[in-house]
């Protein structure tokens, strides 16, 4: 009898053990451990906050829902030391690098092949310099259509020709004003700030002459310049920085996470869409 009763005590411990083996400890597939992605995400230190914000919450679902391992270096001005010190220790599937002024040294990194993983270039705001070209053999780019851009800036010079009002232009000689906003009679309304020390004198007496009522850059300006042109008592704009754009980091971030999971990704520029930029407009 004591026999049966140790048997029975012994075989009750069995089962215990085997049912508190794996309690409270989640089980990963060997599937979701073959399919699990590594991401390295690059920041720049002028981010808004909210866009901040939005990389660290998509980070934590990536890995939470989707079991993707990351490392995130943030609030850089450069792509630095500590990246390549990454990028030569760990190998990644996917790289992103958010903020425009971080695309120049990303290039010169993207060409040096330390890493096997698929970059990604998103740009966080209006491109003034046309900085956001990059290695598009070797990256993806997301950007904001130029094309949308220049239509809005056209939209707004077209609604302001037909107020007819009088309009001095100033840019430089590699950046022609378009024949539809000043033809070629009407040279006398331009002036040029390259190789032109005098240009202000003769924007004052072109202003004063024609008796302007709106004086336009086309050619990127400086604050200095501007404030300059503004003593004239004329209405002052800068339409290669007059532009102003909202996107929506959650949506483009969430549709990153679709690429990486459908193995959708693929190389070359794409424009935000209508979900991922929410407004452009005239500042």
């Amino acid at each position: 009898m004591m026999i049966k009763r140790s048997m029975l005590m012994i075989l009750l411990l069995s089962f215990i053990v085997a049912g508190c083996g794996n309690r409270g400890i989640p089980v990963i597939k060997q599937e979701l451990l073959d399919k699990k992605l590594s991401v390295l995400m690059l920041s720049s230190v002028n981010l808004s906050q909210t866009a901040k914000d939005s990389i660290g919450s998509a980070l934590q679902k990536w890995r939470d829902a989707n079991f993707i391992a990351y490392d995130w270096i943030n609030d850089l001005s450069a792509v630095d030391d500590r990246v390549l010190t990454k990028l030569k220790a760990s190998s990644y599937d996917y790289i992103y690098v958010i903020g425009n002024d971080l695309f120049p040294s990303a290039n010169g990194v993207i060409q040096q092949g330390l890493n096997p993983g698929k970059w990604t270039l998103l740009q966080s705001q209006l491109d003034v310099n046309g900085s956001a070209s990059t290695t598009l053999e070797q990256a993806a780019l997301l950007q904001i259509d130029s094309q949308q851009i220049d239509n809005l800036k056209n939209q707004w010079i077209q609604n302001l020709m037909a107020q007819n009002v009088t309009v001095e232009w100033v840019t430089r000689s590699d950046r022609p004003i378009p024949s539809a906003w000043a033809p070629s009679e009407e040279a006398d309304h331009i002036v040029l700030l390259d190789n032109n020390e005098q240009w202000f004198q003769q924007l004052a007496f072109q202003t004063r002459q024609h008796y302007a009522t709106w004086i336009i850059f086309y050619s990127p300006a400086t604050e200095a310049q501007l404030q300059k042109a503004k003593t004239l008592g004329t209405s002052v704009i800068d339409v290669s920085n007059s532009l102003s754009a909202e996107l929506n980091w959650p949506q483009i971030l969430d549709d990153r996470l679709l690429a990486m999971t459908s193995k959708s990704w693929q190389k070359g520029a794409l424009n935000y869409n209508e979900k991922e930029l929410t407004e452009l407009k005239m500042k």
